[in-house]
C-alpha cells in the first residue's frame, strides 16, 4: 500500500509543474523551466546532476526531510497580483487575508512546495494552504 501512495504523491506533486513557464536562470530567461522530482528518499546521483544542471541545489525538505531538487526564481521577491506575473507562484506575505478579498502578494523565491502560504490569483487571495 505504501509504494501506492507514495508513487501517488509523487505523481500529485509532478502534475504541479506548469509546462511553459521561464527558467529560474535569469542568465537564459527563455529555457523553459521543469519542475525537477526524486524516485525516493535521496536523490541518485544522475538526478543530483540532471537538479544541479538546471541550476538547483539538493535539500531536505518537508516534514519527511527527503531530498527536493530546490530551484530559485529570478524574480522572487517582485510584487504581484497573480500567479502569471511570476515565475512560480504569487503569494500573500503578510498575515493571511479572507478568501476572496483582494489582495497584493510577492512572486515566490523558489519552488520549494512545502510550508503554509496563501496563493493570489486575479488580485484575489484565496484560501490558505499547508503542505508537509
Amino acid at each position: 500500500m505504501r509504494p501506492y501512495l507514495l508513487s501517488a504523491s509523487f505523481l500529485l506533486l509532478a502534475a504541479c509543474a506548469v509546462p511553459g513557464e521561464t527558467s529560474p536562470d535569469d542568465a537564459n530567461p527563455a529555457t523553459p523551466y521543469e519542475r525537477i522530482t526524486f524516485a525516493g528518499e535521496f536523490a541518485t546521483p544522475a538526478e543530483r546532476a540532471r537538479c544541479e544542471a538546471a541550476g538547483g541545489t539538493v535539500q531536505r525538505a518537508g516534514m519527511r526531510g527527503w531530498e527536493n531538487c530546490i530551484q530559485t526564481f529570478a524574480d522572487g521577491g517582485k510584487t504581484c497580483s497573480d500567479s502569471s506575473d511570476c515565475m512560480g507562484q504569487c503569494r500573500n506575505t503578510g498575515e493571511f487575508a479572507e478568501a476572496g478579498e483582494p489582495a497584493t502578494g510577492q512572486c515566490t523565491m523558489n519552488d520549494n512546495v512545502f510550508g503554509c502560504y496563501q496563493t493570489i490569483e486575479n488580485g484575489t487571495a484565496g484560501g490558505a494552504l499547508c503542505v508537509d
